[in-house]
């Protein structure tokens, strides 16, 4: 395992068997880690993979969110500050049809609510929860001086973007509006799994999350079964089947929990 240079205070590697990326800031003073990998033997390598970048302290482990795949490292880095979003705590409230496997138990040193900095010397490194999205726990981790974004599986480049009960469209929208709004051109954005991105390829994503959501709530206002919506005349989707078929799904039960609106909103006129 090796850390490979993306932006002069940012690295990064990927680990398996999930193929995640795992973030490494390095500052003047001390360093910081994006996921602890996928075990605690997988943690060891990590940190073991780090010292070959720097011999500075690892000040800080931040997970993105609460994916076994993101978190199972945590146990080898029971001496370092540990940040996370509040809702990876066991006292939270689950999510009803959340399987259990996918989130683990979490401990966290320092959860937070919604913003973070930490200071590495002569780097600045801010952390940002925009609302849950693809999980209940989404941390974007930002490095301004270098103009680089992690933001976990908020986007992906290795495939479509993942669902689970845990998940909400409408969010996850929100949440890219956000990130959007803090991108330029020439950033560079690291997601969960995948190459390095960049701002329109946030913006593909967006858009197709909105389409998602958009073309769902219409429907679902003139009443059409959710197991009808894909093949709707007119309607069209982003990416595979299966995949706007699970985002459908996820639209269609938090638009059921909400209240109804006088007026259903219009998608043709």
């Amino acid at each position: 395992m090796e850390f490979s240079p993306v932006t002069p205070h940012v690295w990064r590697t990927v680990v398996e068997p999930a193929t995640v990326t795992v973030g490494l800031i390095v500052g003047s003073s001390a360093s910081l880690l994006i996921d602890p990998g996928t075990s605690p033997a997988q943690g060891q390598a990590i940190r073991h993979a780090a010292r070959q970048i720097t011999d500075l302290p690892l000040r800080s482990v931040v997970v993105t969110h609460g994916h076994w795949d993101h978190v199972n490292g945590l146990p080898a880095f029971a001496d370092v500050e540990t940040i996370g979003h509040e809702s990876l705590l066991p006292t939270a409230d689950p999510v009803a049809d959340t399987d259990s496997t996918d989130y683990p138990p979490v401990t966290l040193s320092q959860p937070i609510a919604s913003i973070a900095v930490r200071d590495l010397g002569d780097l600045t490194v801010e952390i940002a929860h925009f609302g849950r999205a693809h999980s209940r726990g989404d941390l974007i981790i930002a490095v301004p001086a270098d103009r680089a974004f992690f933001v976990g599986d908020l986007i992906e480049t290795a495939g479509p973007p993942q669902f689970d009960a845990a998940s909400s469209v409408d969010g996850w929208v929100r949440s890219l509006d956000a990130l959007h709004g803090l991108l330029k051109p020439g950033d560079t954005v690291i997601p969960g799994h995948g190459p390095t991105t960049d701002l329109w390829e946030v913006s593909h994503q967006r858009v197709g999350l909105a389409a998602i959501w958009d073309q769902t709530e219409w429907a679902f206002y003139r009443e059409l079964p959710v197991d009808q919506i894909f093949d709707y005349d007119n309607l069209e989707w982003p990416w595979d089947r299966a995949t706007a078929e699970a985002g459908i799904r996820l639209a269609y039960a938090e638009l059921e929990r909400r209240p109804k609106p006088k007026t259903p909103p219009q998608l043709f006129g």
